[in-house]
């Protein structure tokens, strides 16, 4: 009996005890006990997460004009701000490039003064409300297709609030793109006496579409969706999804008759020595009606007959 009383006494305390820690909550993070900060919001999609400043992807058709518009927001517990907020915000140093570059092995380069024109320097985040819109103007036909161009902005002050510590830089990778730029579904026939590992035919469509990348005035590199990487895609002998290795198919255009004037492995000197020119006896085209691409091309290699893919890229979209 005194055992059942003791064991009954320590169950109580222990009760007693848990119920005690259950209502401290000295240790349970309240949202309505944090504090609102003043941040960008996403104009997009993060490209990569865990890096020390947001970076967002844009692609603009080369002759167009467009206008990005991007939004400072009051973020936190309240909904609304209490009162007019002033935000000040200017374009953001080299530095922040460098350090984006340095985490995740990138080239990124500012983008030149001549590419954009910002509407203002200052928003004000008016009481009852949480956000506020500026535009940036911008000229893609001024965009330099050689490299891969950034627009860093930050937030330098703000009449009220805390400035954030993860969004109060972005930075804007903002980039044109060619006529032949896009979506395509990739149909291939294979030809070689040697390459018994994979089908003869190839089709490669959504969700593994290939894309087009515009890498200058009238040159674009073949994107594959299913690697996210630049190899070649092929199907397997077992009809597996599959890629050549050490492959990066750069199609160059006339933009003038729409021909195919050169194919090539933007991969320079690969290990397994593979590389890509066009059969100039084959109609090598980009229909402007259709947008669809048509060419032929050798894949050679050290060791193995000469392969002969004849592509046919049946446009989907713009990326």
């Amino acid at each position: 009996m005194k055992k059942n009383i003791f064991k009954s006494i320590i169950l109580l305390l222990a009760v007693t005890s848990l119920t005690s820690c259950l209502k401290d909550d000295s240790l349970v993070l309240d949202p309505a006990k944090g504090h609102n900060v003043i941040e960008f919001a996403n104009p997009a999609q993060i490209a990569v997460n865990g890096t020390p400043s947001p970076l967002y992807v844009f692609s603009y058709d080369a002759a167009s004009t467009p206008t990005l518009p991007i939004t400072i927001s009051y973020s936190g517990p309240e909904a609304v701000a209490p009162q007019d907020i002033t935000v000040k915000f200017t374009v953001g140093s080299q530095a922040k490039i460098d350090e984006y570059n340095t985490a995740t092995s990138n080239h990124y380069v500012m983008l030149k003064p001549v590419s954009y024109t910002l509407s203002t320097n200052e928003v004000v985040i008016k009481a009852g409300t949480s956000k506020a819109t500026f535009n940036i103007a911008l000229k893609p036909s001024t965009f330099d297709f050689a490299v891969s161009e950034v627009l860093p902005l930050t937030i330098t002050s703000a009449s009220s609030g805390i400035i954030s510590g993860n969004f109060s830089t972005i930075l804007l990778n903002l980039g044109a793109k060619n006529k032949f730029d896009g979506v395509y579904t990739y149909y291939a026939l294979h030809e070689a006496p040697d390459r018994p590992t994979f089908l003869i035919g190839t089709e490669f469509k959504y969700p593994n579409d290939v894309q087009l990348r515009t890498t200058g005035a009238s040159k674009d590199n073949l994107f594959n969706t299913y690697y996210g990487d630049f190899l070649i895609p092929l199907l397997t002998s077992t009809n597996g999804t599959s890629g050549f290795g050490s492959t990066n198919l750069v199609l160059e255009f006339d933009p003038a008759t729409n021909k195919v004037i050169s194919a090539a492995n933007a991969n320079i000197a690969p290990a397994n020595g593979r590389a890509m020119n066009l059969d100039l006896t084959a109609n090598n085209y980009f229909d402007p009606a259709t947008h669809n691409v048509f060419v032929t091309y050798f894949m050679t290699q050290p060791g193995f007959s000469p392969l002969k893919i004849t592509a046919r890229l049946v446009y989907k979209g713009s990326r």
